[in-house]
């Protein structure tokens, strides 16, 4: 690895330097404001590159695409015209108002796998009268050939034939646990004897076992903790008979009330209201940033300035500098947080300043301290913490745990397109209790993204589906 030091007048100016040198690729390591011998003061940058790398064909980074209809339609609005209805500041963006700046080529069709041919295995059976004395009329050998051609000429199960059986075997079970609840109501007195024609059949004992293990099963299926399921719906439980209906709103209610929100963003008066993005590499909050940012400036109408302080790696300040250009925003760029108060100052005009930050693990103490630094300079009105709906429950709460010296006031989930269950995210706020701001579902700028709804995330947690 190749490591050198580069002095110059201001970061930018050593920045400039290290790309011409070392390329996109360094690495920068550290960077300090150090006092010049006859006054002043001079900016001391060291960088790394490493050597033994393969070398690669440079290529231009990509900027981040922005899809939709005409920028200027119905800019400003934020109504929705099928239902007349304002979404709120930064509410779930309105597609008929996104522009359109580019089309990225399509996916390339891969085949479906062929559904390979498995076959069940049957233990050999001893074939009847075996036993008996050689004398016998019976011949054990002509018995075990006819039963091999006659199971020669019956046709293998299939996958298909396999999934239906499953199937009946489930509704069976079912019919057997709706017949046993109908029989326990018709037994009680005042149920009206044996039930036959006209008699009237009752609901469903839900306060059964069976009947409330069917709601936590639910649950579970959407890979909710079963204490979290069991204690929920025993919140619900007691009283007299209810509907399935009844019941489903006690639970959905029950659940939304374990599910914060913080709604919307809201402006401030007589200065731009600061949001900074914070999180684990890869969590997606530089597109994150650019969805609420092109969202606020194409239906909003508002003044937005960028900050970032991703200066890990020299590509990431030229994606954002590339989506600052297609949108019409200011961009500042900061190296360390003596710049954070003069990169404010040129912000001042702005109704909303989005930051952005380096991805730091949670896991490394000395990343932590310095981006904890940055945000105590900064000291934004709201933290969003950014995490990836495809990570496992365990490891969202040591993430929310190590981030929260960070001024973490809410939780923002992405990539919900890439995960099947919901019962993770649910897990972490319900224990937790931090307010969730967003979901995004997508790469599309400014769509794929819609503000975090307590009743609707229940539901589709309940369905065993994503948003």
């Amino acid at each position: 690895m190749r490591i050198k030091k580069y002095v110059a007048k201001s970061t930018r100016e050593a920045y400039e330097q290290i790309k011409a040198e070392l390329g996109e690729d360094a690495i920068i390591l550290k960077h300090e404001k150090v006092p010049k011998m006859f006054g002043g003061t001079e900016y001391e940058v060291t960088a790394a590159i490493d050597e033994n790398a393969p070398a690669q064909k440079k290529t231009e980074f990509p900027p981040l695409r922005v899809s939709g209809a005409d920028a200027g339609a119905g800019a400003g609005t934020g109504i929705d015209a099928s239902t007349g209805v304002d979404s709120g500041l930064y509410g779930p963006p309105s597609r008929r108002t996104a522009p359109q700046f580019d089309t990225p080529p399509p996916k390339p069709e891969m085949p479906e796998p062929a559904v390979p041919d498995i076959r069940p295995y049957f233990p050999q059976k001893q074939p009847p009268y075996a036993n008996q004395d050689r004398g016998d009329s019976v011949d054990a050998g002509q018995y075990q050939r006819q039963r091999t051609v006659a199971s020669a000429k019956q046709p293998h199960p299939s996958r298909q034939d396999y999934d239906e059986i499953s199937e009946i075997k489930a509704d069976i079970q079912e019919l057997k646990e709706l017949v046993k609840t109908i029989l326990a109501g018709a037994a009680k007195p005042g149920a009206g004897g044996m039930i036959g024609p006209g008699s009237p059949i009752p609901a469903p004992e839900y306060g059964s076992a069976g009947g409330w293990n069917a709601f936590v099963k639910r649950l579970t299926d959407s890979e909710v903790k079963p204490e979290i399921a069991k204690k929920l719906v025993n919140s619900i439980r007691g009283g007299g008979q209810v509907t399935d209906a009844e019941l489903e709103k006690k639970l959905i209610d029950a659940l939304s009330d374990q599910f914060p929100t913080s709604g919307p963003l809201k402006l401030k008066k007589g200065a731009p209201l600061t949001i900074a993005f914070v999180g684990p590499t890869g969590s997606g909050k530089t597109t994150t940033l650019a969805k609420l940012a092109a969202h606020c400036c194409f239906n909003k109408s508002k003044k937005i300035s960028i900050i970032t302080a991703d200066t890990y790696r020299i590509a990431a300040i030229e994606q954002i500098r590339m989506f600052a250009d297609i949108v019409s925003v200011g961009l500042q760029v900061v190296f360390s947080p003596d710049e954070i108060p003069d990169a404010l100052a040129a912000c001042e005009g702005s109704d909303v300043v989005f930051v952005d930050t380096a991805g730091r693990s949670q896991r490394n103490k000395e990343h932590m301290e310095e981006l904890r630094l940055l945000v105590d300079v900064l000291r934004p009105d709201e933290t969003h913490l950014v995490l990836s709906a495809t990570t496992k429950d365990s490891d969202l709460l040591d993430m929310v745990h190590n981030y929260r010296n960070v001024r973490v006031n809410r939780l923002l989930f992405t990539k919900l397109d890439e995960t099947a269950r919901l019962g993770n995210i649910f897990n972490v706020v319900s224990e937790l209790g931090i307010p969730v701001s967003y979901f995004t579902a997508g790469q599309s700028v400014p769509d794929d993204i819609e503000l975090a709804q307590a009743g609707k995330f229940v539901k589709k947690l309940m369905e065993g589906r994503t948003l």
